[in-house]
């Protein structure tokens, strides 16, 4: 089975990757980047660009995966009505794109509140002292915390080395990633 990965970033698609093998690494499932290696990366709000439909529908074509998924941050919390708004109309419009294959993981607020969720492996390697969060989804802009816990040494392009080191279960306690490991499962049965 072939999983495609959509991102904002190369660096998002990579770190999605390298904590989902830990869970689905199988001679049978092997996740693939659709839009990563093209000539010009394509990040953030360029998804929504009808020309990069274009790209993913050519790339679906020719990668043929059985499922894709959609990896965005919503750049706020739970809360916020319009980016959640926009982030489901995002989806909606990409997975007619591949015939209705896709599923979303939405990071709230940012992808590094996986992160957060295991923030011991993060301590460990910038040798910073941050308290664990009870739940890192209420975590207002996590990146710009752990660039200042961590005076500026951690860097987001960092991001598929720590998630190659993070504890899946520790990742899976962030509510978010577990509503969304539970539809993944479902699909792989």
């Amino acid at each position: 089975m072939k999983i495609g990965l959509i991102g904002e970033a190369p660096n998002d698609t990579i770190s999605i990757k390298n904590i989902l093998e830990k869970k689905y690494k199988t001679p049978e499932i092997k996740f693939i980047s659709l839009i990563d290696r093209l000539p010009l990366p394509i990040k953030g709000s360029f998804l929504d660009n009808p020309k990069t439909k274009n790209i993913i529908r050519r790339q679906y074509e020719r990668k043929k995966p059985n499922i894709i998924i959609f990896i965005r941050d919503l750049d706020g919390l739970l809360n916020n009505k319009t980016q959640l708004k926009l982030r489901k109309e995002y989806f909606s419009d990409s997975n007619k794109t591949v015939d209705k294959k896709g599923i979303y993981l939405l990071n709230i607020y940012e992808i590094e509140a996986l992160i957060l969720s295991d923030i011991d492996t993060f301590n460990d390697i910038y040798g910073t002292n941050i308290e664990k969060f009870d739940n890192p989804m209420n975590i207002e802009e996590p990146k710009e915390l752990l660039k200042k816990e961590s005076k500026y040494h951690y860097n987001e392009s960092h991001n598929p080395d720590i998630f190659k080191e993070l504890d899946f279960d520790k990742v899976n306690n962030c509510k978010y990633f577990n509503e969304f490991i539970k539809k993944l499962d479902k699909i792989l049965v």
